[in-house]
């Protein structure tokens, strides 16, 4: 494991040890984004099983902690998080849920740094994988990755790479916790530039 690669994963997840809180997170949205995630929210409560109500509140709550900007949502399915880039916003995570079992999160290609900090490994064919899990979907995407759906089109523009990580609802805590530093990795290029609040 590389030294450099732990530092900057510690880093990293040092942003995620005070996630802002999912009332923050509403606060943050217009009225039809807000209106839409209490939708959302209301339909998997409704579900049998509280676990995916519960992993979508913390996923948003930590993308948003890495990306303060801004969030929009599409609907009640997908959400884009946003940093500020001059004066403009750039898109850097994506988040999507059709309701059928798993969670989509879109960042960007950390995985170079993450296999050096021992959070993902080479798996057969390629693969990279969770370190200790095959429960969790990751594959790399770029501008050449056939119909890359408008929510998260915007990340593979200007040679930009990214990750898509699925995580199914049932996610143990280790995976969840997983997912999260590979976006934690994804944010370091910004988030260790920022000052110290």
């Amino acid at each position: 494991m590389s030294q450099a690669a732990q530092k900057t994963l510690a880093a990293a997840k040092k942003v995620l040890a005070q996630p802002i809180d999912f009332d923050k997170f509403l606060e943050r949205l217009g009225p039809k984004d807000k209106v839409n995630v209490e939708r959302h929210v209301a339909a998997m409560e409704a579900e049998s099983d509280s676990a995916h109500a519960a992993l979508w509140k913390r996923l948003a709550c930590t993308l948003a902690t890495l990306a303060p900007h801004a969030v929009k949502l599409n609907g009640q399915h997908s959400a884009q998080f946003y940093v500020q880039d001059g004066k403009y916003k750039m898109q850097v995570f994506a988040m999507e849920d059709l309701r059928d079992g798993k969670i989509t999160l879109y960042c960007g290609d950390s995985s170079e740094t993450a296999k050096a900090a021992g959070v993902l490994t080479v798996g057969d064919e390629d693969k990279l994988e969770l370190s200790g899990t095959s429960a969790v979907t990751i594959e790399q995407l770029d501008s050449k990755s056939p119909n890359p759906a408008p929510f998260y089109k915007d990340m593979l523009g200007w040679n930009r790479k990214a990750l898509r990580i699925t995580l199914p609802v049932s996610a143990k805590p280790s995976e969840i916790v997983a997912a999260e530093s590979l976006c934690a990795l994804s944010a370091s290029k910004w988030i260790v530039a920022q000052p110290a609040a």
